[in-house]
């Protein structure tokens, strides 16, 4: 409260006003004389005003009382300040983080946080009220968990007692979706191309539960001769993200093309049934040799093939007359056995080399 100097009234004789009132520096003019009331309300607007209306004593912030406890001349800062949560399946909350950070000397106390949206929820950071400590940081756990389709929005109002900063607001949105289930082929075709009679050709199908939700085939079925499916079996059910691998088999009985489907059903909501075309082609089976022509002054007419079915038997002669090229298809092999080859070089009179090495093939 500023001094307050009263100078001795004249006396009643004397002119009737009140010496001058000096408050602080300042001079005023004097009052007309109204007794004792005047100077009580002059004392009480004084009162009133309080605080620091003197020239010294009033810097900074001091910290007061305030209704949620001792006022902080700190202050903190909520980053990111809004969050999209984006589409979430119904049921499976999503999670952001928020970092309450205090970058002043001293600590904030976090009285209350509250979200205008039941689905919107927060954790992470204990029982309220807590501290956050000067120059410090303490993260928010922020979940978007939907009970219902459809777009949601809130806030989260963040209550301290920092003068600076009393509250932060976090603006928060979603897009809660039904789970729902989802099937992904790798493939809609699988060719195997050439296979000779008997040999079985063997690729692969992946399906991938590509859905929010798991997925269950229920049945695989197979068309066309030859085509056959290992690998799994069924209903099968896929958790969202999880994958199986259908092993599928070729084996041509007879030469010729041979088309057939894979037909895959499931619960899947966009496409309950999924069709891979299947493809192949018999071809006799047969063993392909070929040889690199020996180097000789000598011209070569042509080649003879010998084959012998096993290491114990006597080789023959598959070629009726002298072969030409440096190669030749032994198309008269038979599966799961084991042949032994060698070539002999002829010339212009039928003369025949001496045998080359011994080349060994198990046809499988």
């Amino acid at each position: 409260m500023l001094p307050i100097y009263l100078h001795p009234r004249f006396r009643d004789n004397q002119r009737k006003q009140d010496s001058p009132l000096a408050i602080g520096n300042s001079q005023f003019n004097s009052f007309p004389r109204l007794g004792k009331v005047q100077l009580s309300y002059l004392v009480l607007g004084l009162m009133v005003l309080g605080g620091c209306i003197g020239l010294t004593g009033c810097g900074g912030i001091v910290p007061t009382s305030t209704a949620n406890g001792t006022a902080s001349a700190g202050s903190f800062t909520a980053t990111p300040n809004s969050v999209a949560f984006g589409s979430v399946t119904v049921g499976s909350p999503a999670t952001s983080k928020i970092s309450l950070v205090n970058s002043s000397s001293d600590p904030v106390v976090i009285s209350q946080i509250s979200a205008s949206n039941a689905s919107f929820t927060y954790d992470g950071v204990g029982a309220l009220p807590f501290t956050i400590a000067a120059n410090s940081t303490t993260t928010l756990n922020v979940h978007f968990g939907p009970s219902t389709a459809g777009s949601a929005s809130g806030q989260l109002v963040i209550t301290s007692n920092s003068l600076i900063t009393p509250s932060a607001t976090i603006q928060m949105t979603g897009n809660g979706i039904l789970a729902a289930a989802g099937l992904t082929v790798n493939s809609s075709t699988v060719s195997f191309g050439n296979v000779a009679v008997g040999t079985p050709s063997t690729q692969s199908v992946t399906l991938t539960s590509s859905g929010t939700a798991a997925v269950t085939v229920s049945a695989v079925s197979l068309s066309g001769t030859g085509f056959t499916m290992t690998g799994a079996t069924f209903p099968l059910t896929l958790n969202s993200g999880q994958t199986a691998t259908l092993s599928l088999q070729f084996e041509p009985t007879a030469t010729g093309a041979a088309t057939g489907n894979l037909t895959i059903s499931s619960n899947a909501s966009s496409n309950s049934t999924d069709v891979v075309a299947l493809s192949g082609t018999g071809v006799p089976l047969a063993v392909d040799l070929s040889w690199s022509p020996p180097s000789s002054s000598e011209p070569i007419a042509g080649y003879n093939i010998y084959r012998a079915a096993s290491s114990a038997a006597s080789f023959a002669r598959l070629n009726a007359s002298a072969n030409s090229p440096a190669s030749f298809t032994d198309s008269t092999v038979t599966a799961g056995t084991t042949y032994q080859y060698y070539v002999t070089t002829v010339d212009s009179s039928g003369t025949e080399s001496t045998p080359s090495n011994t080349a060994t093939v198990a046809v499988p």
